[in-house]
């Protein structure tokens, strides 16, 4: 149905505000014929967060999809992710996140996917041979990816093409990111496991995403929007141009077109419902990372110097040990066992340390912060 991208203006988490906001979206970029078809919902549910913290996708959104796909004609919704701790309890996640309150609605039904079971994916001239995905994926008739706009700190950005990463189970994330430890590495995988799972349908929560240390760190942002489409290419270039990034500044913005996955040039994407000038999102707050400094710095000089200095520019995770309440999610989700318990406190190994920030990112209690050495404050400044 070609890259078209509704942008919808949605200020609030009212369901019946939100239902007639999709069909008018739907207006634009088509119906999808789902007439008996089983539909797998794929939210972001990164971590139990009530949804108010701005982590995950709103459980009024997911239900208000939901409702309208069966007035369409669908047979069933199911609705599930895999949290990034792999020992999350799935009941705790799903109670804490809103995402419970649909268990027992009609024509809807929870799952988990670990308990599907797993599958293992061919992944032809890829990165890993295969993808150990969800058993449900392949269980479905169609699949509606429905992430939340965020900034993220190893990716820059997490929406369409990060959200399909849940679609793995457990522990086998840890492996994806030792895998692939570099920024690049890593995006070019999730547009594997992306070209992978093949959703159906993108809608996006941008009613309230995330700036700054995202994708669970950060502040929560209003953005007042919903983002639909067909192409998660072009959604992901519009949402990272929201998020104020230019689609060839995101790996897997990039790397995503480049694979003939989708349009990522908004010059080729036919927007409804908003100017693409007025979308840019010039006032957002950045996320801390090697690569904002060495790419987005305005004069030819720094840039010049800041790319030959990179390997002394240190932004690293550092665990505060007055937030910290020793649950051990970093130690149980670090992909590189860099973190470990000495003398009752987390200590993070920075000689084994990749900076992929999955600490920060999987911590319920916002104890890690992302820190600058000296050289990499000097030139975020410049940058600025």
């Amino acid at each position: 149905m070609g890259s078209n991208v509704a942008v919808l203006s949605c200020y609030e988490y009212d369901k019946d505000n939100i239902k007639a906001t999709i069909k008018e979206g739907f207006s634009h970029i088509g119906i999808p014929d789902i007439r008996n078809k089983s539909i797998l919902i794929k939210p972001n549910l990164l971590m139990p967060a009530e949804p108010h913290y701005g982590v995950t996708t709103h459980p009024v959104m997911i239900e208000a999809v939901g409702e309208l796909l069966l007035e369409f004609g669908a047979r069933e919704i199911l609705v599930g992710d895999s949290p990034g701790n792999a020992l999350s309890n799935i009941e705790n996640l799903y109670k804490r996140t809103g995402i419970s309150s649909l268990e027992n609605k009609e024509g809807f039904r929870l799952v988990n996917f670990s308990r599907e079971g797993i599958i293992d994916v061919d992944n032809p001239g890829g990165m890993v041979p295969v993808f150990p995905l969800t058993k449900i994926i392949k269980e479905v008739d169609y699949i509606v990816n429905m992430p939340k706009l965020k900034t993220h700190n190893f990716t820059l950005v997490t929406c369409a093409i990060k959200n399909m990463f849940g679609s793995i189970p457990g522990f086998n994330k840890s492996k994806m990111h030792a895998v692939a430890p570099s920024p690049e590495g890593f995006s070019r995988l999730l547009v594997e496991i992306f070209r992978s799972v093949g959703p159906d349908l993108n809608i996006v929560d941008a009613i309230e995403g995330m700036e700054g240390d995202g994708p669970s760190g950060g502040t929560p942002r209003r953005f007042g929007r919903i983002l639909m489409g067909y192409d998660p290419v072009a959604i992901d270039a519009v949402g990272g141009w929201m998020l104020g990034y230019n689609p060839k500044d995101i790996y897997t913005t990039r790397i995503a077109g480049e694979m003939g996955l989708g349009e990522n040039s908004l010059e080729n994407i036919e927007i409804f419902g908003a100017k693409l000038e007025d979308l840019f999102g010039h006032d957002v707050k950045k996320v801390n990372t090697v690569y904002n400094v060495t790419n987005k710095l305005s004069s030819p000089i720094f840039s010049f110097l800041s790319k030959r200095l990179v390997k002394f520019i240190k932004i690293y995770p550092e665990i505060d040990d007055d937030k910290c309440v020793r649950c051990e999610a970093c130690l149980r989700s670090c992909p590189q066992k860099a973190i470990d318990k000495f003398d009752g406190r987390m200590k993070i190994n920075y000689k084994k340390c990749i900076s992929c920030y999955c600490c920060h990112e999987l911590c319920p209690q916002k104890a890690v912060m992302i820190k600058k050495n000296r050289l990499a404050d000097i030139l975020w400044l410049a940058r600025d």
